[in-house]
């Protein structure tokens, strides 16, 4: 019997795609206001996340998130200073607040999907509720903190989905076992991959419709193109 419903974060509940690129566009713009030049007049948000990802690659053992957003930051000021020249020590000052900005740009705009609370109020009565998230952003900044017996984030534990070990911190947190859970998400590998693996039961949220699911991993148990199917759906895998 299911007893436990978890979600994913982004781009589950919220449009995270949207805010990310947002809060770039704006750090961006802190940037060519600091440091004025050539370098910044071409400077895009999609150079930003990039770096962020260079950073993150060549850091395998740095799990927050928030250092990772500064890391990648500062790649950019080095590349800048690279073109340029300037002063190392200043950068990295400017990384740090680079970094504070991104988030508070980030987080200004909850961004959640329309059919995020109706489904949230339609199965808290029935279902302890949970997010897991290879992301960081909390419950109460998106306005979703009175919702979620356990929150999960893969930088407070060292390990994401779809390793098994992520899944397994929830599964203490609540006192249940694998065959209680169901994983809502929309990443194949890391949310249906990652339930699979764990002996979770998988629903797979295509909001678009028209995306096919890759033949070479596991099936997701379930597939919705909105959440407020999820009673319904949850129903049925509890009779199957």
């Amino acid at each position: 019997m299911i007893e436990a419903v978890l979600f994913d974060g982004d781009q589950t509940l919220w449009d995270f795609e949207r805010v990310m690129r947002e809060a770039l566009m704006a750090t961006a713009a802190e940037l060519r206001a600091a440091r004025p030049g050539p370098f910044a007049d071409v400077l895009h948000w999609e150079d930003l996340q990039e770096d962020r990802a260079v950073a993150a690659a060549e850091s395998p053992d740095v799990w927050s998130l928030a250092e990772l957003r500064v890391l990648g930051f500062a790649r950019t000021l080095a590349r800048q200073r690279a073109a340029e020249g300037g002063d190392e020590e200043t950068d990295d000052a400017l990384a740090r607040q680079l970094g504070e900005s991104y988030f508070i740009h980030r987080d200004r705009d909850p961004a959640l999907f329309g059919d995020t609370i109706p489904a949230l109020d339609a199965l808290r009565a029935d279902y302890r509720l949970g997010l897991l998230s290879n992301g960081s952003r909390l419950p109460e900044t998106v306005g979703l903190s009175s919702y979620f017996e356990s929150v999960v984030f893969a930088q407070d534990h060292r390990v994401a989905k779809p390793d098994k070990g992520i899944f397994e911190v929830v599964e203490r947190e609540l006192g249940i076992g694998p065959e209680a859970c169901v994983l809502v998400g929309d990443h194949p590998v890391n949310d249906v991959a990652g339930a699979h693996r764990a002996g979770w039961r998988s629903v797979w949220l295509d909001r678009d419709g028209a995306v096919l699911f890759p033949d070479d991993g596991p099936r997701p148990d379930a597939v919705v193109a909105q959440l407020t199917e999820l009673p319904d759906t949850l129903r049925r895998l509890d009779a199957n």
